[in-house]
Parts: C-alpha cells; structure tokens; sequence
C-alpha cells in the first residue's frame, strides 16, 4: 500500500510452492496478467507525446501498403485508441480464430516482434466480429497495438517499455516473460498453481505463461514493491518522470467506453468507478496460473497492489478480501475523511484554452467568474458539488486528501467536462 509520500506497508504471506516450506518474499516476481495493459498504454501515451504515433492513428496509417486481402476493409480504420479501450470490434484472442494457431505461438521460435508479425498476417485479414466503438474485451487487440507501437519507432516493443517506463519509475525487477528467459532462470523461483485444481505450475515450462505474441496484454513479472512503483505514480496525478505533458498523463484516466460493470467505464487499461472512498481505477489481471488486482484512489491519497501465486477461485477471494481490508482500514483509521470548506475549491481551472473557471469565495459566497461571462454565484449540494441558480449546470470539484481541488467537471446537458486546475 502506498500514498504520494511512498510505501506505507507491505507484507507477504505463504510458499512459493505447494508442498514445500519456501516462503514468499517481497522481492519474489510475480505475473500480473492482463495489468500489464495500463502500462502498455502509458508506452503509447509516451510515443504520442513525441509525434511518433496519435491516439486516432489507424491501422491503415501504419500499415498504409497492405492489401485488403492482409488488412480487411473495416478493421483499416481502427484506432490506436480503440485497441486500448477494447472498441475495435476485433475477438478476445487469437485461439477464438484458430486453436491450432494459437498453440504455435507457444513454441516462440520467432523473436517477439516476428511473432507479432505473424500473428498480424494471421488475424487482420478477418473481418471484426463485434461492430466498432462498443466493449468487447479483446487481448489480441493490445497485441496489434503493440506492433503499431514498434513498427512506428523501429524497435521491439519490450525494449521501448523497458526504456520508457520501466527505467524511468525505477522498476528494476520488471521484465517481459519469455520461454527463452524463463529456461535461464534459477532457484528460488515462484511458481504459479493451476486454476483447475491448484497443482504448482514449474515457471520454466511452456504454457506456465501466455507467449511472447501475447506480451503488450499481460505477461510482465515484477516484485511487488516495484509494482507498487507503478501505482504510486499514477495516484500522484503528475506526469513526471515517464510523460512531459498533463495531457498525456490525463489521456490514461479518461473513461472512453461503459464497461460490463454498472456504472464503471473503461479507459486505457483501466477500469473506471466511482467508490465511497472517491473515483477508482483499478484492474484485475490472471494468466490462470496467479492473479493480481490494482486499486488507485486519488482523491483518498491511497493505491495498493495484491498479489497471488494461484490462480484458483480462492486466491481471486483472498486478494479481493485483502483489498477490502485496506480500504476499510483506510476508510476508518489512516485517512479520516477532511474537512472540505469552499476555500479548498478557490482556485483557476481550465477547460479549454479559452475558457477558464476562475472560482473565488467573496463573504463567505462561492462565485465563479468563466471567461467573457459575468461572475455567478453556486451553491453546495454538498461540500464537492456546487450548483447555478437558473441555469441547469453542476460543478463538482475533486480533491485529494489534503490540499486544494485538483480539477472540477462541469455537468450540463447530459455531458460532463473536465477542467483541470491551472497554476496561479
């Protein structure tokens, strides 16, 4: 568990085998799964930021000299952004086209951008099965966001991570899983247990992990505490030291797409609610043999990560009950809900370059003054939510634990827009 200041505690419980008395230790590498897709898209919001590729960039626009015998007619016009908010249209995996193919990729012959490549040749040539801009969970879609990302920038998809997210937040223990690195590994290891019935998984053998076509998706290992990393910079709500600009890094957190969940969205590689504890991004990630859950709550200063070697029904329980306790010890004890008085809301946010909520208190009156429009007065529907007298408008001002309002949303005719808080 962590906060903006770093780790607040950490802990580890059981073995890292079935049967034996090695126990789990911080610094053990665990696989995340389909987590690894938030960082898949942080890579891609870093790739934005130096022109290389955009978040509308089509498939068409990287691979303009394919044919539509290679790249069918409909999925040409995907973007980059609907690959990583699972819009595209495209199945959930490559075995939902071809079992036999699908076991291929676990023989890793190829580098992993050449198994990539083939994996292109073998599915965009196939008409989508779901239609354009609703959800549809999609593994294969962040593998041909991943080819997008290296084609455009000439190198492997890996080492891009490596260089662009992983050095930056310090995360030396993180690495992409390949049959080639796991054969060279060495005791101790951690090994995963199967969902079915919970017998340890060897990491060294094939199947022990998706294969390397399947890496953009989910098959980054890691400790703990360097995933914690992670976490805590996405709760810092900063873009340093992985992006240049806020926009980049806001890109990641904006809800794209409602989710399968009520109420709940889905953004790049995040899944998006509300909480009593304020809004949430979290996300769950299994390759059937472990399970890891991510939960980030900025405006309660809390993100923690929990980490399983199983991937039974039990281990998902134990990490989602794990989770809960944090949260109700954060709830109840650690962050007591602060005191939220209208100067916490004084401030100037921008919604557009030309057009800024300038927010002051005169006598104890919340006024907002927008730009070329006369000063008005909100009133409190509650401490975070102010509304206009004859106009059918809400603002809602969102706050960490402490300090002042970061942003506000701007709620009016069905829409909401988001307006970040500027420097004075």
């Amino acid at each position: 568990m962590v906060n903006t200041n770093g780790p607040v505690k950490a802990a580890c419980f059981g073995n890292r085998k079935r049967g034996t008395t090695d126990k789990v230790t911080l610094s053990d590498r665990f696989p995340i799964g389909s987590n690894t897709k938030s960082m898949t898209a942080t890579l891609a919001a870093v790739m934005v930021e130096t022109g290389q590729i955009d978040w509308d960039t089509t498939l068409g626009d990287v691979w303009p000299k394919a044919t539509d015998d290679n790249l069918h007619p409909i999925l040409r016009t995907v973007t980059l952004d609907q690959l990583l908010s699972h819009q595209s249209g495209l199945p959930g995996n490559i075995s939902d086209l071809s079992g036999q193919a699908w076991a291929g990729f676990f023989d890793e012959k190829q580098s992993p951008p050449l198994e990539r490549r083939r994996m292109l040749n073998l599915v965009l040539s196939q008409e989508p099965s779901q239609p354009q801009g609703q959800f549809a969970y999609s593994n294969l879609g962040y593998a041909i966001a991943s080819a997008m990302l290296e084609t455009r920038a000439g190198v492997s998809f890996e080492s891009l991570m490596k260089q662009h997210v992983f050095v930056p937040l310090e995360m030396g223990s993180a690495d992409f899983r390949s049959m080639k690195s796991a054969k060279q590994r060495q005791p101790p290891l951690l090994w995963g247990h199967q969902a079915a019935n919970g017998d340890p998984v060897d990491p060294r053998t094939a199947g022990s992990e998706n294969p390397t076509v399947y890496a953009a998706a989910g098959t980054v290992h890691l400790s703990t505490e360097d995933y914690a990393k992670y976490a805590r910079w996405h709760l810092a709500g900063k873009p340093s030291p992985v992006l240049r600009t806020q926009n980049a890094f806001d890109h990641l957190h904006k809800p794209q797409v409602d989710y399968s969940l009520p109420g709940a969205k889905y953004g790049c590689g995040w899944i998006i609610m509300d909480t009593g504890l304020g809004p949430a991004l979290n996300h769950t990630g299994s390759n059937t043999n472990a399970y890891a859950l991510i939960w980030v709550l900025p405006e309660s200063d809390f993100a923690a990560v929990v980490c399983a070697n199983s991937g039974q029904s039990q281990a998902y329980s134990a990490c989602d009950a794990m989770m809960s306790h944090l949260m109700m010890e954060l709830a109840t004890t650690q962050t007591k809900p602060k005191v939220v008085t209208p100067e916490r809301l004084v401030g100037r946010y921008q919604l557009a370059p030309n057009f800024i909520f300038d927010v002051n208190l005169r006598d104890g009156h919340l006024m907002v003054g927008i730009t070329n429009q006369p000063t008005q007065e909100v009133f409190a529907d509650s401490p975070t939510k102010w509304s206009y007298r004859g106009v059918d408008a809400q603002l809602e001002f969102h706050l960490r634990a402490e300090g002042p309002a970061y942003a506000l949303t701007l709620h009016q005719n069905g829409a909401a827009q988001q307006a970040k808080r500027v420097r004075e």
